[in-house]
């Protein structure tokens, strides 16, 4: 996506000059190695290599701080499967019936999805404390380990709910309001694990920039806890009261603005044209070695997802699992074992663990401050 635009019309209103980094397919091919370095994990999310450029250009003109703005989505229903919850509780006038649960089940089916059975859902929602927000997107996405997942690896897991990892107190959870309850596990998952994680932190540090969370403030955090779901998502309206404070400093158009998500390519990794070591990490022999993921399925989805509609439901989930198959073994090839692939020169854990040299790529992973 292209924000320049809606960036220019802040950047104005405040009289700053916005410092743009274009990011596109070949940007991630380029840098997803040093980002899986940085991470030390798979990373399935790309935007990810496109703010650590961005952390990379604010070190290079001199700035060692930033202010950003995590928090405000997790504490606030900033993300759009709120919306679609919200839609879908709508269906549920008659008690007993449960028509929203019917309409997932049918939506799942529609998209081509590989289906939980009702019993499995259901042992997620108990997991949980009931139905979450969270599952309406996250719980899709979670699907394609049965696409991909190696037949040893889905019987390693097959019993195993990773929510139940957070010890939730279900009695208190299934006293709130479902809202709240998503925001819980959002703030749980969503936001240590990744958004501070791969997407904050890790990648900030990795150009020796400091990342600072004013919605992350333990004063601020502790006074969203106490608003009524009403004051964070008012009808359709996410992050209601942060927008009518917002509109006190920024054009009103901005303030009131639709959420977009920060996306960057899933399918950089499957396009016709890639390095050599992305075919090399993807193939039978190296996906074997790992034992991860499945060869077959891994074969038949790269051919098929291009026949899909780009931008499509279906698509979208299987590029975000496929990005997820190329980044775990890239992780494997960085930090377990170097030889499945010739992957561009960067800190290689694993080479180094056996005594080889290990070299750190050109002038950007050189700012790095490692």
């Amino acid at each position: 996506m292209d924000e320049t635009t809606e960036a220019r019309v802040v950047s104005d209103h405040l009289g700053a000059e916005p410092v743009v980094v274009d990011f596109g397919a070949e940007e991630v091919l380029a840098h997803y190695p040093r980002l899986i370095q940085a991470a030390e994990g798979p990373v399935v999310d790309t935007s990810c290599a496109a703010l650590m450029l961005l952390a990379q250009e604010v070190h290079r003109r001199g700035y060692k701080v930033v202010l950003t703005g995590e928090g405000a989505d997790e504490w606030l229903a900033g993300y759009p499967w709120y919306k679609i919850s919200k839609i879908l509780s709508w269906l549920d006038i008659i008690p007993g019936l449960s028509l929203s649960q019917w309409a997932r089940r049918l939506f799942v089916k529609l998209s081509g999805s590989p289906n939980y059975t009702r019993a499995q859902m259901q042992r997620v929602f108990d997991t949980v404390g009931g139905h979450n927000p969270w599952l309406d997107i996250y719980g899709l996405m979670s699907l394609n380990k049965l696409r991909f997942y190696s037949s040893d690896l889905q019987r390693e897991l097959a019993d195993h709910i990773p929510y139940a990892d957070l010890c939730p107190n279900l009695e208190r959870i299934k006293r709130w309001h479902p809202l709240n309850r998503g925001l819980f596990f959002a703030g749980r998952a969503h936001l240590a694990g990744h958004l501070l994680n791969a997407k904050g932190d890790r990648i900030a540090m990795h150009s020796s920039v400091e990342t600072r969370y004013p919605f992350l403030d333990e004063e601020v955090v502790d006074f969203l806890a106490t608003l009524h779901p009403s004051l964070k998502m008012k009808g359709l309206r996410e992050k209601y009261i942060l927008r009518k404070t917002a509109q006190r400093w920024v054009p009103r158009s901005v303030a009131w603005r639709s959420k977009a998500m920060f996306r960057a390519p899933f399918d950089s990794f499957h396009l016709d044209k890639v390095p050599p070591y992305v075919e090399q990490l993807l193939s039978a022999e190296a996906l074997q070695r790992t034992g991860y993921f499945d060869p077959e399925g891994v074969r038949q989805w790269r051919e098929k997802f291009k026949t899909l509609r780009p931008g499509s439901k279906m698509r979208i989930s299987i590029e975000m699992g496929l990005a997820g198959v190329f980044a775990t073994q890239l992780w494997h090839q960085t930090y377990i074992d170097d030889s499945l692939a010739d992957v561009p020169t960067v800190y290689n854990a694993a080479a180094a663990r056996n005594g080889a040299a290990a070299t750190v790529a050109g002038a950007g992973a050189a700012q790095g401050g490692w």
